[in-house]
């Protein structure tokens, strides 16, 4: 039977704060990529939102002739494989700060070194995991084009895909199938979806203070929000040995 047991967001956020307690300078280290992204992400955001308003009432005819002509259909498959590549290149970086997050949960007396981010390209396959990266993508991707609420649904039902295919890295095993852990990760978030979304929420104020900042205050977001998603995926994963031990 499936565990209805409530994860705390405040537990998770908490065991967040006491990784990182007297140790945030290797925090930003180890989260040091995610963090640039953020910023750019959030500068780039801000400089279309203000030229967008700042053209308001300026396009002309010309303008959509122009947007109209470029809009051939193999512009729209390059920008599809953009989207999926670039989304598959996020996943990759997320995953490896998080896979090493997940290690200095089990060891926290011992601090991540900068190189443990890459252990993707030293302790992983990382052919396999590009695939699996690109499939999961492509996957939202399909499932965003329908509408974009199926697509947030398919992003937090794939969301433990990093963990399950991490555990099996540290026991030196393999599913089947690469898709096999995108499959336990839908397992594990059946009815769980919106506990994560309201964890997810729950940072909301964060991310509004992230973009005052023009990113800034991501240096410290970033590292809190990787760390609490980490403790949220081991609170599932125990979860979910202790059911299958006791069933």
């Amino acid at each position: 039977m499936k565990s209805t047991e409530i994860i705390s967001i405040r537990e998770v956020k908490r065991e967040a704060r006491q990784l990182y307690r007297g140790k945030f300078s290797t925090a930003i280290k180890i989260n040091i990529l995610p963090i640039i992204f953020a910023i750019l992400t959030t500068m780039s955001i801000l400089m279309v939102s203000y030229g967008l308003f700042a053209d308001l009432g300026n396009i002309s005819q010309t303008d959509s002739d122009v947007l109209t002509t470029e809009n051939s259909t193999l512009s729209q498959i390059y920008s599809v494989l953009e989207s999926v590549l670039s989304q598959a290149v996020q996943l990759i970086i997320v995953w490896s700060v998080s896979w090493t997050l997940i290690e200095w949960y089990e060891k926290p007396s011992e601090r991540p070194k900068f190189n443990d981010v890459f252990q993707i390209f030293s302790r992983g396959n990382f052919f396999h995991t590009l695939i699996l990266t690109i499939v999961q993508s492509m996957l939202l991707f399909l499932w965003t084009i329908l509408f974009v609420f199926p697509g947030i649904v398919k992003l937090f039902a794939y969301s433990q895909t990093y963990f399950a295919y991490k555990v099996d890295i540290e026991n030196g095993t393999r599913q089947a199938q690469l898709t096999d852990y995108i499959t336990i990760s839908r397992r594990l978030m059946n009815g769980r979806k919106w506990e994560l979304f309201l964890l997810e929420l729950s940072f909301i104020g964060w991310h509004i203070l992230g973009i005052l900042t023009a990113g800034l205050a991501y240096i410290y977001v970033v590292p809190y929000l990787n760390a609490t998603r980490v403790a949220y995926s081991r609170h599932l994963f125990t979860l979910a040995m202790v059911e299958k031990v006791s069933a």
